[in-house]
């Protein structure tokens, strides 16, 4: 029977709002764990999460065309 590699990974985007304009949110910000090391980064560009993902699981980051 084949062995199976599990990945785990939380990924949380936080997007604060202001009292004075609660309509227009400031920039939003993230942070991804691995949780079997629980190792943690924080981000502001998706490629960058996908970065740390790319660590722990052979995904390619490219869509392949035929």
């Amino acid at each position: 029977m084949p062995e199976a590699t599990i990945a785990s990974f939380i990924l949380r985007f936080t997007q604060e709002h202001t009292p004075e304009a609660p309509a227009s949110p400031t920039a939003w910000h993230g942070v991804i764990r691995h949780i079997q090391t629980k190792e943690e980064i924080r981000f502001t560009h998706i490629e960058s999460a996908l970065d740390f993902i790319a660590r722990y699981v052979d995904v390619p980051l490219e869509e392949e065309t035929e």
